[in-house]
């Protein structure tokens, strides 16, 4: 008798998690995809730099650089995931602070708050990366 009310319960219930379930999916797959961006906009930065640096090897620091652009926009998608909770996001951020990279400043504050949220999540480079840091009293 009581397991059947159980059942019950459980079966009314099961549609809201259900729809939780599909929530956080759809959220994830939101988060992946700006990762994804974030990795796309760094890659064309990087591919920008080297042949802006090519062809205007006198003015480096034009505005018609295009990898300036594509940075900011890598660090944006970066970020954006990384406020979701996207430890990979949050990996690449704190990298981005700690080595100064993407046009971000070091930072060390940022970097280690980036990084001990990847860490938090279980990322094993940003542990090791902390860990690093740690021993060279970058923090």
């Amino acid at each position: 008798m009581i397991l059947h009310k159980i059942e019950q319960i459980v079966y009314a219930w099961l549609p809201l998690f259900d729809s939780t379930r599909q929530g956080r999916q759809n959220a994830l797959s939101e988060v992946q995809a700006e990762y994804a961006q974030g990795q796309y906009y760094e890659k064309l930065a990087l591919e920008h730099h080297q042949t802006f640096e090519r062809l205007h090897a006198y003015q480096p620091t034009s505005e018609n650089n295009p990898a300036i652009q594509d940075k900011r926009n890598a660090v944006w998608n970066f970020l954006s995931a990384a406020l979701k909770g996207h430890r990979d996001s949050q990996y690449k951020l704190g990298l981005c602070y700690l080595n100064g990279e993407l046009g971000l400043d070091k930072n060390y504050t940022h970097a280690q708050e980036w990084l001990e949220k990847a860490a938090k999540q279980g990322h094993p480079e940003a542990i090791k990366t902390l860990m690093y840091s740690y021993s060279q009293i970058a923090f």
